[in-house]
């Protein structure tokens, strides 16, 4: 059975016709190179000899999501329908699986692509709403509110084998029908790690878990929800935490908050749901990456923002979003950042003093500036910096620097 979408090791797999194949080599180094994005394209990851249906459809099997180059040529001759049709097949089986379009030229999309939205991107270099739109359709869940901060932020632990996903999809459900957004540690990101579970979860006024049952593992349930749960407790936080009928909880863990042994109907699940949202209150902070950079060209930071919110999760905020007094609120918000992004091209004052206010709270810093490879500022010098040579790429590379910072946060529903 192939791997869950969400951990996945390719986050794309490029799709193209040899006769488009100058783009998709451009396409392919931006999204790798300069985004740090990992893409299946068959240049890279088809062996010489290997026969291509079956390493495409391996590649696709072992991918998020499907983007598609077209143009005139591709579409006439039918060069990237099989490919299509192996993607749907995925986004049948999966819906976390994406189908993204991108066209070349004016051409219209097949009737078989008709459906999908699209995204033209033209001939040469990509400009920086093309490269934003693309990074958003990768990463931002469909119908998803724009604003990552809105809502009541709660932390959600469930399992994520078939098994578990009947039970924990109810309680999210409950949970969401109660006014409470559900955040948790992204899928995709490496080993389970407390520190930053920890930073998620103070951003959260609530959490809640349903805990799937694992015969073979001590306490028949998943380690990690159990941490999660007690790094919940030890915060103090109100939960709600339903165990599985055949649970074997140690007497130590069932004296965490919370606990309750039966998820009965789904009336039960939404009077504990309705409750828990009485319970909520406000996180003891406000996760946010905040944007440095000169004030001006606001249409290029605005992209910059929202791709960065899209991918993350997380609010990214910039001093001219300050209400006053300026200097006094920007200093806090730099201090109580998740991380700072600072664009260093302009060797602009502001921007270094927001940098040295980073530094003194421990604030994790990325470093950005425009043009070839160089050294920073002296007292910068330990610090990496990551060159860009267009807005484009200005937009790839704040993604590349935050993308650690990754988190789930489920769509609100409206009305909520």
């Amino acid at each position: 059975m192939a791997e869950e979408v969400g951990k996945r090791e390719k986050h794309a797999f490029l799709s193209h016709a040899h006769v488009d194949k100058s783009q998709a080599d451009m396409l392919y180094d931006f999204l790798t190179r300069v985004a740090g994005i990992p893409v299946w394209y068959d240049t890279d990851d088809l062996p010489p000899g290997a026969a291509f249906a079956g390493r495409l459809y391996e590649g696709i099997e072992n991918s998020r999501a499907a983007i598609i180059l077209l143009s005139h040529e591709s579409v006439d001759r039918g060069w990237v329908e099989e490919e299509y049709q192996a993607a749907q097949n995925q986004r049948a089986n999966h819906k976390d699986f994406r189908v993204i379009p991108l066209r070349i030229d004016d051409v219209k999309p097949p009737g078989f692509l008709s459906n999908l939205s699209n995204i033209e991107i033209g001939k040469g270099n990509l400009d920086a709403a093309s490269a934003a739109r693309i990074l958003q359709a990768l990463y931002l869940p469909p119908h998803s509110t724009p604003n990552p901060s809105h809502g009541k932020h709660t932390y959600f632990s469930r399992g994520w084998r078939p098994s578990d996903v009947a039970s924990a999809e109810a309680l999210s459900e409950a949970l969401s029908s109660a006014g409470l957004r559900l955040v948790s540690d992204a899928r995709d990101q490496g080993e389970w790690d407390e520190e930053r579970v920890a930073g998620i979860m103070d951003g959260c006024g609530a959490y809640a878990a349903m805990l799937p049952y694992r015969p073979a593992m001590p306490e028949t349930t998943s380690r990690y929800v159990l941490d999660e749960w007690r790094l919940a407790a030890a915060r103090g936080i109100p939960c709600l935490v339903f165990q599985p009928p055949d649970a074997e909880l140690s007497a130590g863990t069932r004296e965490l908050p919370g606990l309750q042994e039966d998820a009965g109907d789904s009336q039960r699940l939404s009077e504990c749901a309705e409750d828990l949202a009485e319970q909520w209150h406000a996180p003891r902070r406000k996760p946010h990456i905040f944007y440095s950079t000169e004030f001006g060209n606001s249409e290029l930071h605005k992209r910059v923002t929202r791709t960065v919110e899209a991918v993350t999760g997380v609010p990214c905020l910039m001093g001219q979003d300050v209400p006053g007094p300026v200097q006094r609120e920007i200093v806090r918000m730099v201090s109580g950042a998740t991380m700072v992004v600072a664009d260093i091209t302009r060797d602009s004052p502001n921007v270094y003093i927001e940098i040295g206010a980073a530094l003194s709270a421990g604030v994790p810093v990325a470093l950005l500036r425009e043009g070839p490879p160089g050294r920073p500022a002296f007292m910068l010098r330990d610090q990496q910096v990551y060159d860009y040579a267009s807005e484009a790429e200005l937009v790839a590379r704040a993604v590349k620097v935050t993308y650690r910072g990754r988190r789930f946060l489920k769509p609100q529903q409206s009305g909520a």
